[in-house]
């Protein structure tokens, strides 16, 4: 079997979990050491953002991480129930300007769509938030 799977509560205590499936998948599924970094921090910038921002206004709900290489590409499928958040609405952040004309934040996810292939976000009545990570692990 190709897929690892793990649900926790969404808070940081529980963050290196999470990270550590990420690192066994990529691991198992025998990608490089720039998969195996790039994978680790898509994945910890998207559990940081639904733990620190998704769950803020009331208590930690669940976070699940599942991971595919069946085929490549591999996917990483990330779900929660907390306050809905579709990525694709953010702004692209003006990498061009001034250091003290940028707003504080908004980088994280620029970062997210530069380590992975490709990012899918769907809704889910079931579940809150669904988000598909794409990354090709093999050349």
């Amino acid at each position: 079997m190709n897929r690892l799977s793990i649900t926790r509560t969404a808070t940081l205590d529980n963050l290196p979990e999470l990270l550590a499936v990420a690192d066994q998948a990529c691991e198992r599924a025998g990608a490089s050491r720039e998969v195996r970094d790039a994978v680790r921090l898509a994945v910890e910038e998207v559990s940081v953002n639904v733990i620190t921002h998704g769950y803020a206004e009331g208590e930690p709900g669940p976070i699940t991480l599942e991971l595919d290489w069946e085929r490549c590409p591999m996917t990483i499928e990330i779900a929660d129930r907390a306050r809905s958040f579709n990525p694709d609405t953010l702004p692209a952040p003006a990498l061009d300007a001034a250091w003290d004309e940028r707003p504080i934040g908004g980088l994280g996810w620029h970062l997210v769509r530069q380590m992975v292939d490709e990012v899918r976000y769907r809704p889910d009545p079931e579940c809150g938030n669904h988000l598909t990570l794409v990354k090709h692990i093999h050349p």
